[in-house]
């Protein structure tokens, strides 16, 4: 039919006129896709997938062969449709490293970065600060505080290029690149914006071999740690859990109350992680962070067939929706 050519001729126009949006979480294993609908009160999944990465192009949160890495990327946008679409990424958790500086005097540095270079190792930075991108986010002082405050990410500058690279080489347009950290903490914000002041939030992530803690009060990033090689039971996780809590509790006297938001692959396993965890922390307040569950996105309209990866459990997409919050922001 004529108006089936027309219909063709016209995809490629629209798709150029209004391309659409992907955004890409990276590790370095597994490239994760979301792309959303943006039309009724919460966003609407139109596509989602988790897929491997092929062997060795990503190690240690950095691409190292680059060109199959953009090639890989951009045909897999293709063959799902997205020719065109303009992405955006959160970085590998490894790529990133943040904390809480307090800063000498009653106002801010005007060259944050040339004082945190004095600083040297009482910084608190493992990765050099000279060979970094920064994010130096001012905090609003505490009662009492004599000193302002910022939380400061850094990521190395080769890094960084080496993604910007990345998605050049696979021809796609480039609308940002984010840190977990900071998807992590925008997609939780309905919980952490409204905590009591005696109230610290544990943003717990649980992986099939390891987990991730973030200690969260009035809003602030104040503690994280890494948890590997103590995750053989429900009861190990309950004791690294506690502990964190009470080590900040010496150095917060205020804390009244705690409340747990799990998230992660592990966080799905109600009957093996969810309940267990609320009988071993009877006074606290236990959260599953599942966007799906909690009304923060939606479904797609039809079921949806991975064509070679798998679809990730609401419970994985913390740092994808706040990707998505983020970019409405820009």
């Amino acid at each position: 039919m004529v108006f089936a050519g027309v219909v063709d001729r016209l995809i490629p126009l629209q798709t150029w006129l209004f391309p659409s949006q992907v955004l890409l979480e990276l590790d370095d294993q597994f490239v994760t896709l979301l792309a959303l609908h943006h039309r009724g009160p919460i966003p609407t999944v139109k596509w989602l997938e988790r897929v491997p990465l092929p062997a060795g192009t990503c190690e240690q949160g950095i691409p190292v062969r680059t060109e199959a890495l953009a090639d890989f990327i951009g045909d897999l946008l293709v063959e799902r449709g997205f020719t065109a679409a303009r992405v955006a990424a959160v970085l590998p958790a490894l790529a990133t490293e943040w904390h809480l500086v307090q800063w000498p005097g009653p106002d801010w540095p005007e060259d944050p970065r040339r004082l945190l270079i004095e600083r040297g190792r009482e910084a608190g930075f493992r990765l050099p600060i000279q060979s970094a991108d920064l994010r130096v986010m001012r905090l609003e002082p505490a009662a009492g505080a004599t000193a302002p405050s910022s939380l400061v990410i850094a990521v190395r500058k080769a890094l960084l290029q080496g993604w910007i690279d990345t998605f050049a080489t696979a021809g796609l347009g480039l609308d940002g690149l984010e840190t977990g950290q900071v998807c992590v903490l925008r997609a939780l914000e309905p919980f952490l914006g409204e905590t009591p002041d005696g109230q610290v939030v544990v943003v717990l992530e649980l992986l099939k071999d390891r987990g991730h803690l973030l200690l969260v009060q009035r809003g602030i990033p104040v503690y994280e740690r890494r948890l590997s090689g103590s995750l053989a039971g429900i009861e190990a996780i309950a004791d690294e859990l506690r502990r964190s809590v009470d080590y900040w509790r010496q150095q917060e006297l205020g804390v009244t109350s705690v409340q747990l938001v799990l998230h992660g692959s592990q966080a799905a396993l109600a009957e093996a992680v969810v309940e267990p965890l609320r009988q071993l922390l009877p006074a606290w307040e236990l959260v599953v962070a599942d966007p799906f569950a909690l009304g923060w996105l939606a479904g797609p309209a039809e079921p949806q067939i991975a064509e070679e990866g798998a679809i990730p459990a609401g419970v994985e997409l913390l740092r994808l929706l706040g990707l998505a919050l983020v970019e409405a922001y820009r």
